[in-house]
Parts: C-alpha cells; sequence; structure tokens
C-alpha cells in the first residue's frame, strides 16, 4: 500500500521493487475507456479497471467446493440423471425424434426416471466419483487478480449515484457517463418524441400489464391447435412464470458521432412478451432468408461476390438506413409480410400464419417498457429490443425490394443487404445521361417505402462494408479487414478469469475471420500479426500465445487448403457433462476427467461404461466434457439497465411538468 508520509516517487519505487519479473513484463499496456463525463471527475483507478473491458471476470472470492458442484442441475446431479436417462432408454427403448423439434424452443425437462431402470452397479460407481469429487473440491482460499485498491474502486462504483458505465455502439468499449446526463439523453433523443412514446402512469401501467396478460392468454387459447406441443409449452411455460412483465429501455453511446448520439436498447429478456417474440422469431426467420437479397454476414456475401464475373466499369455502392427499427410502419410491414407468406405458401407449407400475425401484433402494438421508475409505451416503429426485431425488420423492407429491383437488373450486378446496411454493385449505361437519371431514380425507388430513409454513397471503387474493406480490382473485388478508428481493441487480459478454452477460442476465430475475409494471404498475415499485439498488450505472455498461434495456423493450413474435408469420425455427437462455474483455484478439467475414468467410466477391474448393456442395448462411447460456466464479468457488476430509484435521482424527476 502507498503510504501518505512518504513521496510519490518513493511509494512507486517500492512498488516496482515488490512486483514480480512475469507481472512487470506481461502487465497490460493497453488499458483505455471512453470518458464521456461532462461536469464531474471520474473516480480514481478507473483506467486500470474500466481498461480491463467489461468482459474482464474479477476471480471469485471463493473457489468451488463440493457442496457447489453438488447443487441440482450443475457437476455430479446432472451428471447421475444423466446416467439414469440413457440406462432408462437403453432399457425401454429410445423414443423416435421429432423432426418438427426446434432447439430454440426447448423447455428443459425435470422427469426423473423410476430407479428400477438404474443397476445397482452405477449407484456404486457414482459414490465413488462423490468421494473423489469431495477430496478435490476442498476448501482453499482465492487468489484474487484485482489489486486491493481495485477491489475498492469496483466496489465504490457499484455503491455510487453520480455515473453510468456503458457499452458503445459499434462494440468501441467501455464508456464513463454522468448518471444524469445520460437519462438527459434518453429524453433528449428518443424519449421526448410524443409522436413516438407516450409517458404512462402508474395505474395505467398496471392496466397495460394486466391488459397485455389477458392477450397472451387469449392467444395461447385461441391458438393451441394450431401450435406444436412443444411451441405451445414453450410461450406457456415462461408465460407463468413471468416475474417482471415489462422490459427494460438502457442506452449504447454512439461515441463515433459528433456530437454524441445513442442508440435505443428494450432488453425483452424475462419479460411477458420475451417467449412469445422468440416464437415469432423462430418462424419469421425462414422468411426473412428466403429473399435473394438477404445475407447473415460479410462472410456470406464474399462467398456469393467469389462466383460474379464483373463486367467492365462496375461500381461499388454502399446504402444505410436512417434508423431503421424506429422508422418502420407498422401496419405496412405486418400487411406486406402476411401477404408475401400467402403468395408463397409452398415455401412455407409449416408456417402457422394466423397465429404468427396475430403476434406480431401483439409484440409490435402493445410494447410497454420500463425506464428506471417510469414507464412508457411505444406508438410507433419496431419493438425495440423484441426477438422477431431483426427477422421483421429484414422481411419486410425485403417484399419492397422484391417488387423494384427487377427494374434495375440491367444495371445491378450484385445487391446484398444486412439488416439496415446495403452493398450493391453498379453497372454505368454507356450514356452517362441516362446513367445519372437511372441512379437517381433507383436512389428514389429504394426510399419510396412508407418514410423510410436511406443514405447511399455514390459508385466509387472502394467501400466499407459490416467489417470488411471491399476493392475493385478489374473484374474482382478483393476484400481486407476494417476495424473503427475508435475500437479500443481491449482483447482478453490474461489476468481474468476466464475458462482456459476462451483464450484458444478467440485465436481461433480470429485466424478463421482473417483468412476467409482477406483476399490476399499477405493481408491475413498482418491481421493475425495486428491480434497477437492487441493480446500481448493485454498482458499476455508471448510464452502463451505462441503455441496457441502455432497451433490454430496449423488447423486453418488443413481447413483452408484445397485436399479431402478433414476426417470427424472421431467425434462424439452424444456427451457426458460435467458443468460447474470457473474458477481458477479449482482442480484442473483433466484431472476431473481422470476422475470420471477411473471412477465410472472404466474402473479397475470392472466392465466400462460403453460396454454395459441394458435390455440388449449397450451405453455407448460418449465423451466426457468439463463444461464451465463464466463468473460474473465486470459489465454483469457494474450493470445499469435497471435504474433502481435509490441508486440516484428517479427519472420521473427528469420530466418537466
Amino acid at each position: 500500500m502507498a503510504s501518505p508520509h512518504l513521496s510519490i516517487r518513493h511509494d512507486a519505487t517500492t512498488h516496482l521493487g515488490n512486483m514480480c519479473t512475469f507481472d512487470y513484463w506481461n502487465r497490460p499496456a493497453n488499458q483505455a475507456f471512453h470518458n464521456l463525463t461532462t461536469a464531474l471527475t471520474p473516480p480514481p483507478n478507473l483506467r486500470s479497471l474500466l481498461g480491463s473491458g467489461l468482459k474482464f471476470i474479477p476471480t471469485p472470492l471463493k473457489p468451488n467446493t463440493f457442496n457447489s458442484v453438488n447443487k441440482p442441475n450443475t457437476g455430479v446431479p446432472l451428471l447421475a440423471r444423466s446416467l439414469r436417462l440413457r440406462c432408462f432408454f437403453c432399457a425401454t427403448g429410445s423414443p423416435e425424434p421429432d423432426a418438427e423439434h426446434i432447439p430454440k424452443l426447448h423447455v428443459p425437462s425435470d422427469w426423473e426416471p423410476p430407479p428400477q431402470f438404474f443397476p445397482k452397479i452405477f449407484n456404486q460407481r457414482i459414490a465413488n466419483f462423490e468421494i473423489k469429487m469431495h477430496s478435490l473440491f476442498r476448501q482453499r482460499k482465492a487468489v484474487p487478480n484485482l489489486s486491493k485498491a481495485h477491489r475498492h474502486s469496483l466496489n465504490r462504483l457499484r455503491l455510487q449515484q453520480e455515473f453510468i458505465i456503458a457499452h458503445c455502439d459499434k462494440n468501441l468499449g467501455p464508456a464513463i457517463i454522468e448518471r444524469a446526463h445520460c437519462i438527459q439523453l434518453a429524453f433528449d433523443d428518443h424519449l421526448s418524441d410524443a409522436s413516438a412514446c407516450q409517458q404512462l402512469s402508474c395505474t395505467e401501467t398496471e392496466e397495460h400489464a394486466e391488459a397485455n396478460r389477458l392477450r397472451l392468454h387469449h392467444w395461447l387459447k385461441n391458438h393451441k391447435e394450431e401450435l406444436a406441443s412443444q411451441e405451445h409449452d414453450f410461450v406457456s411455460h415462461h408465460f407463468t412464470n413471468v416475474t417482471d412483465p415489462l422490459p427494460c429501455f438502457y442506452l449504447l453511446m454512439k461515441v463515433h458521432k459528433s456530437p454524441l448520439k445513442t442508440r435505443p436498447i428494450v432488453s425483452f429478456s424475462g419479460s411477458l412478451f420475451h417467449s412469445l417474440g422468440v416464437w415469432v422469431d423462430a418462424h419469421l426467420q425462414a422468411v426473412a432468408k428466403s429473399f435473394p437479397s438477404h445475407i447473415e454476414s460479410s462472410f456470406d456475401l464474399l462467398h456469393d461476390l467469389n462466383t460474379l464475373n464483373l463486367p467492365p466499369g462496375c461500381r461499388l455502392f454502399t446504402s444505410d438506413a436512417k434508423s431503421m427499427h424506429a422508422n418502420i410502419d407498422t401496419d405496412a410491414a405486418i400487411t406486406s409480410i402476411r401477404d408475401c407468406i400467402m403468395a408463397n405458401q409452398a415455401k412455407f407449407p409449416l408456417l402457422p400464419v394466423t397465429p404468427l400475425i396475430e403476434a406480431l401484433r401483439l409484440i409490435m402494438r402493445h410494447n410497454v417498457f420500463q425506464f428506471g421508475d417510469t414507464a412508457w409505451k411505444q406508438l410507433s416503429g419496431t419493438a425495440m429490443g423484441a426477438p422477431p426485431a431483426p427477422a421483421y425488420a429484414n422481411a419486410s423492407f425485403a417484399t419492397h425490394e422484391d417488387a423494384f429491383l427487377p427494374a434495375y437488373s440491367n444495371h445491378l450486378a450484385c445487391y446484398k443487404r444486412h439488416k439496415d446496411d446495403v452493398f450493391g454493385i453498379w453497372i454505368p449505361d454507356s450514356d452517362s445521361q441516362i446513367d445519372a437519371t437511372q441512379w437517381l431514380a433507383f436512389q428514389h425507388d429504394l426510399n419510396n417505402w412508407h418514410g423510410l430513409r436511406w443514405v447511399t454513397n455514390p459508385p466509387s471503387n472502394q467501400v466499407v462494408f459490416l467489417d470488411a474493406i471491399l476493392q475493385l480490382e478489374d473484374t474482382h473485388i478483393s476484400s481486407r479487414l476494417y476495424a473503427k478508428p475508435l475500437n479500443l481493441h481491449l482483447c482478453l487480459p490474461a489476468q481474468s478469469a476466464h475458462p482456459p478454452g476462451v483464450l484458444h477460442g478467440l485465436i481461433a476465430g480470429h485466424i478463421c475471420r482473417s483468412f476467409s475475409l482477406c483476399s490476399d494471404p499477405n493481408a491475413a498475415l498482418t491481421s493475425i500479426q495486428n491480434i497477437h499485439r492487441f493480446l500481448r498488450a493485454r498482458g499476455n505472455s508471448s510464452n502463451t500465445l505462441r503455441p496457441i498461434f502455432n497451433k490454430c495456423l496449423e488447423k486453418s493450413s488443413r481447413i483452408y487448403a484445397p485436399g479431402p474435408a478433414l476426417d470427424t469420425s472421431d467425434i462424439h455427437p452424444r456427451m457426458w457433462f460435467f458443468k460447474l462455474v470457473y474458477h481458477p483455484q479449482d482442480p484442473p478439467s483433466g484431472l476431473i476427467r481422470k476422475t470420471w475414468e477411473e471412477t465410472i467410466a472404466s474402473p479397475r477391474l470392472s466392465k466400462p461404461l460403453e460396454d454395459i448393456d441394458l435390455n440388449f442395448t449397450p451405453i455407448g462411447k460418449r465423451q466426457f466434457i468439463v463444461c464451465y460456466k463464466r463468473a460474473p464479468n465486470l459489465d454483469n457488476l457494474l450493470s445499469y439497465h435497471k435504474l433502481q430509484p435509490t441508486s440516484g435521482p428517479p427519472v420521473l424527476s427528469f420530466i418537466d411538468d
């Protein structure tokens, strides 16, 4: 600790002298955040705390004990239940797979098989496994990955009332802003628009919430016969377990805009219409993806571009919608989606049209959300934050594209759209006047849909689209990765208490992305060198990174090299899962796996688990996976999504009488 009685130089010398060599050479060099404060001074030690990134995980105060891995639906109980279920289905026969099963709508079951189907030999093996786990997961003292000063700063941030820690739009890192300033921005940018939002009193809020409950109840009752049993059970299960019916409003900071702007987000998670929105999204995605203009990502775009033979003289252009979700006409959008489905029923034979359209109307016309101690009803535009919002926006505008794009088939070598971003290749007319007229007509038709406006850049040889820079070279298009200038590149810090496979996955994913989006191998290698540099600047040592990069590069060379497909015959489709929250001081996953092998899978002088059969059906070979769940990160600990009245000035105080 620093001494107030000594000079700063003396304290610094003492601190450096007590620091071990490894920590000195592997300290994060890149620690930054966006300071959006205008009047108040942020707390001290904030740069090195928030500079770790909101995904940084402080080490939990206590490592896992046997009680931690013996809780229901985790660790030992979950593994034992998986064994009991496997034995039951081996003895009675596995159920036929449901062809209409939708994984997104799965409701976990707590059903337990009858005990007579579970051989006694397994009870002994599980008991031996529990004994070993009890000795492995004994009480230990946790080693923190934050200094005492940082822990105090984190606690102060969680208790203080003056500041808010916010996310920046476009994944540009964390930001700190005064609470009052953030609330004022919400009103100035969004909530003060009387045509878009209406404030509700407490009585009105309760009335709307109850009315929405009745609407959802009637929807479930009226369409029970049209829904599959899984779909009805999913919506009904979450409907009966809702505790807080209203979604929460919060902001993302657009630090790349000057002056500062915000993006409104409404988190539907856990709210009344959340399960209904997930059901709508599961069906509406098929409609949105059926249009030729649809792309999921820049990977899809480059795949399509590689198949094109471009005529000479082409130009690239991009277009960006102005607040697309907020400016979509609800009635027009729902009508266009309904008409599209009815006209193409052969494409969507299993789509429940009537329940789908009614559910869309429920979500889009009755969105009531909370912001601090206030409640609001959205009057126009797409229900912000609703699960089907992206698919709804994509499908509705795609019906307009289908109507006007064929008129420009001679001028468009390519037209693709990802949500509110359009990429196109324009083939100019030999007559410059005709070409200018056609270009203006194209922009007019693009904007001719119920007031939605698009900002279209003039055709050029190079454009930035999503996360790629696309360059026109003769008759083909080259590409390389793009990052916004304000991106802080806050990669995973070395000190973060992440599960061990996360760093490997991050590096493997970036290498895959580099080789997929960079047409020039040298540009891909430059991108890979950059991520290595960013990780080093975040405190990861070369000794840690080098073997991971070498392994991932070797694997990527096999994936992207021409030749036969990789052999996946040794990949087991089913697995045994041992689930627990990750802690760095816990026994390593290899030791847990070894214990599984010695006590359950292949104990000495006993028959291996995979060879044991019940009713002439063997248990079968399955891979044992230690499945880690991460501990709360800084984002979870500092989240402001719910502005509680006790955490500062109430939102209601910012509303003019």
